[in-house]
């Protein structure tokens, strides 16, 4: 998902990103209290962009370390 305000998130560290998903979710909620659907449409947005982000970390992880399993498996000698 692209938007042409979101900045780079890989320069994010992981605990960095959680809590920025937490303001989000906060601002999700007020805007929903408010009912202010513009507002609430963008702030799905970032959400999604954030949550995209995480998901995309953890893959990159598990595929890293699935790698280094099959290191292990495979005995040359």
């Amino acid at each position: 998902m692209f938007h042409p305000f979101e900045e780079d998130l890989s320069e994010l560290k992981d605990a960095d990103l959680q809590d920025r998903i937490t303001d989000l979710n906060k601002k999700l909620f007020t805007a929903a209290r408010l009912g202010k659907k513009d507002l609430l449409t963008q702030v799905e947005t970032f959400v999604t962009i954030y949550k995209q982000e995480v998901t995309r970390r953890a893959l990159t992880q598990k595929l890293e370390q699935d790698d280094n399993d099959l290191d292990q498996l495979i005995n040359v000698d």
